[in-house]
């Protein structure tokens, strides 16, 4: 029994699955609540037939076809393409209705990744608090909706300081990073009311600590309300005061977008 809850529908999900004895058929029934009504599937899977002469399309061999391909792979992540999520789309409407499709992929999460990512040590101090050189700058912005951006940095001050009533802490620290964005093909971007700041390091220490932030459009995300296809984040890391250094060890940017169907 496995019981998803959402403010539009509720499964509970009695599903019952069975599978022949040589194995090549899998038999499962699916009971979704939804709403005010029911919604009842029967999906009974087999192999593709292989045919040399033709290419049948069939119920069967869609749904086989997206429960064979190497989802768990290490390091892959589905849907690896719009293509992915179009064809998941198209088969789940032949027994579904299109809005609890889409229901259904929302609440899985069903969204496309972009990431980018550098290693390298590299030291910012006063002299770059003008240049805002990043560090780190996205792939432009896949076309659709940005649903959640994820932005990880490992970094550290210089380790040192004359405030030793601030060490360890947050205090007086000189060292921090912003989020740069540039529009599509110059278009300006309207940041007035979005907060920039991304993290900052701890006072005086010289150990690499890591910072994690999350933006998400259902949490009501300014930043996201503001992007546009084809835009660009960067990671700006910056310091001000002489004898203060921000040491950027890696980072990482990560997209997450919902296709337009």
């Amino acid at each position: 029994m496995i019981t998803l809850t959402d403010s539009c529908f509720q499964f509970p999900l009695p599903c019952g699955v069975d599978r022949n004895s040589n194995g090549e058929h899998l038999k499962a029934e699916v009971k979704l609540a939804w709403r005010d009504s029911f919604v009842c599937a029967t999906f009974t899977l087999q192999p593709p037939t292989v045919n040399m002469g033709s290419s049948p399309s069939t119920i069967s061999q869609d749904v086989n076809t997206l429960i064979s391909n190497p989802s768990n792979q290490e390091n892959v992540h589905f849907p690896r393409n719009s293509d992915d999520v179009l064809r998941t789309f198209s088969t789940l409407r032949h027994v579904l209705p299109s809005e609890l499709v889409l229901e259904i992929l929302e609440f899985a999460q069903y969204w496309l990744h972009a990431r980018v990512y550098r290693e390298g040590i590299h030291t910012y101090d006063e002299r770059n608090w003008r240049d805002r050189t990043p560090y780190l700058t996205s792939e432009p912005i896949a076309e659709g909706r940005v649903e959640e951006i994820r932005i990880k940095i490992w970094s550290h001050d210089q380790g040192w300081s004359d405030y030793r009533e601030d060490h360890g802490t947050y205090r007086n620290s000189w060292t921090w990073f912003e989020l740069g964005i540039e529009g599509f093909q110059g278009r300006e971007v309207n940041t007035d009311d979005v907060d920039l700041h991304l993290a900052t390091n701890v006072h005086a220490q010289r150990q690499t600590a890591v910072h994690e932030i999350v933006y998400r459009r259902q949490d009501s995300s300014r930043l996201i309300q503001a992007l546009r296809t084809g835009d660009h984040l960067s990671i700006i890391p910056l310091s001000r005061y002489p004898g203060w250094k921000n040491t950027v060890d890696k980072a990482s940017i990560e997209v997450y977008t919902s296709p337009i169907f």
